[in-house]
């Protein structure tokens, strides 16, 4: 963590990462709950984003699933020499949010989200994706069960909240779908927000609304449940996060709600799912665990082996990162990136 970072800092980035208010002057709200000045909250977020900088990007995280959205986790076996190649043709997909090279077998893992109006659909783009990286072997693994989804770094040493709850179905049996107008309102909310006194000003006229129009829609997204939260993403690294790693887990199906529960109740285990399982692979419940070295998330990794019980795990630490975006939904990058593949 920096030691330049002064008391407002840190308690902007503890705020902005939870939530920025969906009000026309968001920073000055800010200011107001923080107890500090307008223009001095707008110049210390813009140092805070700025290059370099721990916050990566302000905008809307929005539940893809729910908005008629397939997902799934991919995992790949590239030969060595070839992974690179391969993880650029997955960094390249614009449903692909998260790919990085790990250690093992399967050795390049990434998300995937295809909308419902691919004419490929999932099964077709991972197939497309397996002969494009020239993949040896690939799995799908779509989610079953999600128990935390929760990226909260702690800057200022008060209590986490805890964001696991009740365990939350992967898919809806009827997704939403969004009108016309619904559906700009969430492209414009997933613009990276601007510093600056009236932010959504320019993203609201880009899809032709006024800033309070869209500040409406925004609020009925949220309450709906398809905007999960408005916040701001952090650079891990940045903010003291500098060691993590993926464990699969092979859990008896009868103790998973158990185990995943008991899993998502650590502060540094930011993402707790059940996942179907796949040839000649038996694990079927992830953690993702973040710490500020390897001791501490080791200490965390055994910490959820103690509770779980005995439960083989595979660990799969990050070699290489070849993409971390938020993905924009109901984006013509999809359609683009199916016609020239298909082409």
């Amino acid at each position: 963590m920096s030691v330049e970072w002064s008391d407002l800092d840190r308690l902007l980035l503890e705020s902005l990462q939870q939530r920025v208010p969906l009000v026309p002057r968001p920073y000055q709200q800010l200011a107001l709950e923080l107890g500090a000045g307008p223009e001095q909250v707008l110049n210390r977020v813009a140092a805070l984003a700025g290059p370099g900088g721990p916050v990566r990007e302000i905008s809307g995280v929005f539940d893809a699933a729910a908005l008629g959205y397939a997902t799934t986790l991919v995992a790949a076996q590239v030969a060595d020499e070839r992974l690179d190649a391969a993880g650029a043709v997955a960094a390249g997909h614009p449903g692909v949010s998260h790919c990085y090279a790990r250690a093992g077998e399967l050795n390049l893992w990434f998300t995937l989200a295809v909308g419902p109006d691919s004419t490929v659909g999932l099964a077709g783009t991972v197939d497309l994706l397996r002969r494009l990286m020239r993949a040896e072997r690939m799995l799908s693994l779509p989610a079953v069960r999600r128990y935390k989804l929760h990226v909260r770094f702690d800057l200022t040493g008060r209590p986490a909240a805890h964001a696991g709850g009740a365990p939350a179905p992967a898919v809806r049996a009827a997704p939403a779908e969004p009108s016309d107008r619904q559906v700009r309102a969430i492209r414009a909310l997933q613009q990276p927000l601007a510093v600056v006194a009236e932010p959504f000003d320019g993203p609201a006229r880009a899809e032709e609304f006024s800033a309070e129009e869209l500040l409406v829609l925004a609020a009925d997204l949220l309450a709906a449940g398809w905007m999960r939260r408005y916040a701001a993403a952090l650079r891990h690294r940045a903010v003291g996060a500098r060691a993590n790693v993926l464990v699969a887990w092979e859990v008896p199906p009868q103790r998973a709600d158990a185990f995943g529960a008991g899993a998502a109740g650590l502060d540094r285990v930011s993402h707790c799912y059940l996942r179907a399982t796949g040839p000649r692979w038996p694990y079927n419940l992830y953690t993702m665990v973040h710490g500020p070295d390897e001791q501490e998330v080791s200490r965390t990794v055994a910490a959820i082996a103690a509770a779980g019980g005995d439960c083989r795990r595979a660990s799969l630490p990050t070699r290489r990162e070849y993409k971390k975006a938020r993905i924009r939904l109901f984006s013509s990058e999809f359609r683009r990136w199916e016609a020239a593949v298909l082409d």
